[in-house]
């Protein structure tokens, strides 16, 4: 019988706070920032869950798409408009950060009777930030340890111009994610600090290249400026900042509909 993949698209709201209750406010605060805040903040997060299974000959579905969306709906429902640190089981013990809440879907998905087995899960935060699993990470890519395991991506813009190949100045705005893959920290509930990847991208990739002409740059001296090499670029000058958990992968877009991805 013939397997396929279907992958659904679902939002939802939550509120949460990070917080470790064994540390004092000061290392919260400094490890946090923002997200610490004693009240807590909202999101309307948006889940994509694939899901892989055997194509049915009659229906040609894996599953039928209404009774997909009304069970998923039903599993959400433990976390729509709710509070993850209060109103949830989940949480009691864990912080409800996006990869936390990534995994703790995934589990979900994967025991559920009327589901296909889970293929891949990417949760949006907000536009800027995604916490992505997948079968790999949960079955041996990664599973060295008792420690779970997930991809984040924080996403960043900035403008820029080059010379055309027939000597035209030419602007753009680029859309920039950066992904780190690793294990999720039992203290901090993150693969990796969200403000240390802000000052590592701000530091080396948006001071260099934000509102600058990239053909001057070095690293295009013999290169025309593409997507597909500036992708490469940052890479290889991220790289060396990102051993720990290491880099992913690497998206540079100018447009929505024509993305260059680098990755090892």
């Amino acid at each position: 019988m013939s397997k396929a993949t279907l992958t659904k698209r679902l939002e939802f709201c939550s509120s949460h706070r990070y917080h470790n209750p064994q540390w004092d406010d000061a290392k919260n605060r400094a490890v946090f920032g923002l997200c610490n805040n004693v009240n807590t903040h909202g999101h309307n997060y948006l889940l994509e869950v694939t899901l892989r299974g055997d194509i049915d000959p009659v229906t040609g579905m894996i599953i039928n798409l209404y009774d997909l969306k009304h069970t998923l709906n039903q599993i959400l429902e433990q976390f729509d408009h709710k509070n993850l640190n209060l109103d949830t089981p989940y949480f009691a013990k864990r912080i409800p950060t996006t990869e936390n809440l990534a995994v703790t879907l995934w589990h979900i998905f994967k025991k559920h009777p009327d589901l296909p087995y889970p293929d891949a899960l990417r949760l949006y935060e907000d536009e800027t930030l995604y916490a992505e699993v997948n079968e790999s990470f949960m079955n041996g890519d990664l599973q060295s340890s008792n420690r779970e395991s997930a991809v984040i991506a924080r996403r960043y813009v900035f403008s820029a111009v080059h010379q055309s190949r027939t000597g035209n100045i030419q602007g753009h705005d680029y859309d920039l994610w950066i992904a780190t893959k690793g294990h999720i920290s039992d203290d901090t509930g993150q693969v990796m600090n969200l403000q240390t990847v802000d000052q590592i991208v701000r530091a080396q990739v948006l001071t260099r290249f934000d509102q600058q002409n990239l053909s001057r740059d070095e690293a295009f001296a013999n290169i025309p400026v593409t997507d597909s090499a500036l992708a490469k670029v940052i890479w290889e000058t991220l790289a060396p900042h990102f051993q720990t958990p290491p880099l992913y992968r690497i998206s540079v877009s100018q447009q929505p509909d024509a993305v260059a991805v680098f990755s090892v």
